[in-house]
């Protein structure tokens, strides 16, 4: 009688070899892969469910250019801001706001142009009042009681227009007593 070693009830198989799945093993990856496709699957979900109902428009841009506020000063800025009321003054024209718009102008300023003459000369010039997308204010300077600014009215399309302005203060706030408008 031989002598049997030891395991020799497996069969020799060589690492080359190739044998066929066990039932167990092909339910096993079966299994492997529906769980990764429905993982996939979730993931896509969560990807279009937050693209369609968290998507947040981006904030509507200040048509006000505000860093003229603190231009180069620690102390509080001035809320008549020569600038500001430049930006005031041109966006209360866009909207057809004329009777404030003409508020900003100085007393020796309405003395020249009546209401009626600003509200005729607006009109006249609303082409430069249509589709603003923002205002920038260049800079500005206050010698005393006067100070004038450079500013430019920047359009949706593109293109923007100067506006140079000189003030004239009255009281505690500034008033417009030059502005032009030129498109560029």
């Amino acid at each position: 009688m031989k002598a049997k070693k030891p395991g020799a009830f497996r069969r020799n198989r060589r690492a080359y070899e190739a044998t066929e799945p066990r039932a167990y093993d092909r339910r096993f990856y079966a299994g492997v892969l529906g769980v990764a496709f429905l993982a996939i699957l979730i993931a896509i979900g969560f990807a279009l469910y937050f693209t369609v109902f968290y998507t947040e428009k981006a904030p509507a841009q200040s048509k006000f250019d505000l860093a003229s506020l603190a231009a180069g000063s620690i102390q509080q800025p001035d809320p008549a801001n020569p600038c500001i009321v430049l930006q005031e003054h041109l966006e209360a024209t866009r909207l057809g706001l004329y009777r404030r718009a003409y508020d900003f102008l100085c007393q020796g300023l309405k003395k020249q142009v009546s209401f009626d003459g600003f509200v005729a000369n607006a009109k006249e010039s609303k082409e430069l009042f249509r589709d603003i997308s923002t205002y920038r204010c260049e800079s500005f300077k206050v010698n005393g009681t006067a100070a004038g600014a450079t500013a430019y009215i920047v359009y949706k399309s593109g293109g923007h227009s100067k506006v140079e302005a000189a003030f004239a203060r009255e009281g505690n706030t500034w008033r417009i007593s030059v502005i032009t408008v030129i498109y560029q």
